[in-house]
Formats: structure tokens, sequence, C-alpha cells
């Protein structure tokens, strides 16, 4: 896997990071809300990666890549939830 691939998917998944700990402050205002559109742009931003830059790879290695930084997104973007303090629940009632 080429070196610039990796580099995209670490800024994108340090991205991921980033939007948690801006939306935590604001979770009830919003900020969760945001926070999981962003969650869900960099999923499939990340499981479109390899496809794109794919330069004559057999497409199983493509579609293992992707399954691959999909799920190391979804990790770190679960991971950034909790590690930033985000609240889910701000009013029972």
């Amino acid at each position: 896997m080429p070196a610039n691939l990796r580099a995209i998917a670490a800024g994108i998944l340090a991205a991921i990071v980033v939007a948690a700990f801006v939306a935590a402050p604001r979770s009830c205002e919003g900020g969760l809300n945001a926070y999981f559109v962003a969650g869900l742009v960099a999923v499939a931003a990340l499981a479109a990666l390899p496809f794109a830059a794919r330069a004559g790879r057999p497409i199983a290695n493509c579609i293992g890549a992707a399954a691959g930084f999909a799920t190391v997104a979804v990790a770190v973007w679960i991971a950034a939830l909790f590690i930033a303090n985000v609240r889910i629940m701000c009013r029972l009632f």
C-alpha cells in the first residue's frame, strides 16, 4: 500500500478525533449530530480511498483494504466519542 494512501487515511482519522473534541462542549446543542455526520463521511471516505488509488491492483485487494480502513475508522470514531466525553443523553425529561 502506498505511503501517501496511509498518510491520507491517518489525516482523516485525526480529523475524526478533532471533530470529537470540537463537538464535545456542544453535544447537547447539535454537536452530537454534527459529529455523527462527520463520522459517517469519514467512514465513507476511508472505504472509498483504496478504490480511488487503485493503480492496477486487483479488485480483491481494494475490497480488503476498504473493509480494513472502514473497520479502523469505526473503531476510532467510537473511541473518540468516549475519549472526548461527548454526551449522548442530555436530558431525561
